[in-house]
């Protein structure tokens, strides 16, 4: 494609570009199809991820997400925007995942405990989400911070899977009610009521399991911030 030719694609609007692929899909992967990919698939990638929170995982999930949309994508009516639409596909393939490996991962527990154990044996660990960035924390603070998260991964994964859903689209992702309402396909004010619901579930679930660790840290980041201004 000539480079004048792909600056004034890359300028068009998504609705523009799923219109010329609704004519030209499945016949032929286009460019409006492969601009759409592009200009879409790192914030895919970073919703996938932070339901999977494993990086090959996130990589393998995004293009099966964008996968689906190929072959979706010339039956999409347009009732709603294309964002909405492969939001709605890309949360529902992160976590009908995460669903089969939090029932692979019951199902490796009970046959562990069913087995005898050897002395030594290591415990396995939870998987994190994301390092919480602060300025020159200690060794000490490092380590609670790990803890930290590996709580907060645990207590996500206890919420049902609308919960988990409407917390990191409102929260993480910083969606509108409004485009929540289009993603759910539910109305407004239904929306703002699950949004309350799974937060006092997670706040609840938080305090329970990972009250004393945040409460531990934040007291070592007050001490070292005192002994700063000291």
């Amino acid at each position: 494609m000539p480079i004048d030719l792909l600056e004034r694609e890359t300028g068009l609007p998504d609705e523009v570009l799923v219109r010329r692929c609704k004519e030209e899909l499945p016949r032929q992967i286009t460019s409006s199809f492969e601009l759409l990919v592009a200009r879409h698939m790192q914030r895919v990638y970073t919703l996938v991820y932070k339901i999977v929170n494993d990086n090959e995982e996130a990589e393998d999930l995004t293009q099966e997400v964008f996968l689906k949309v190929y072959r979706a994508l010339p039956r999409f009516d347009m009732q709603c925007a294309f964002t909405t639409w492969l939001y709605r596909i890309a949360t529902n393939t992160a976590l009908d995942a995460l669903e089969r490996t939090q029932r692979q991962r019951q199902q490796t527990i009970q046959i562990e405990r069913a087995r005898p154990r050897s002395r030594g044996a290591d415990a396995s660990s939870e998987p994190g989400l994301s390092e919480l960035p602060a300025p020159g924390p200690t060794p000490e603070e490092l380590v609670l911070r790990r803890e930290l998260r590996d709580c907060i991964n645990r207590v996500l994964r206890r919420l049902d899977r609308e919960q988990m859903r409407v917390l990191l689209l409102r929260d993480l992702e910083d969606m509108s009610y409004e485009e929540l309402a289009q993603i759910l396909q539910a109305k407004l004010s239904a929306v703002k009521m699950r949004v309350h619901r799974a937060r006092l579930a997670f706040k609840e679930l938080f305090g329970e399991f990972c009250g004393k660790i945040y409460q531990v840290l934040s007291l070592t980041q007050k001490n070292r911030h005192q002994k700063r201004e000291e």
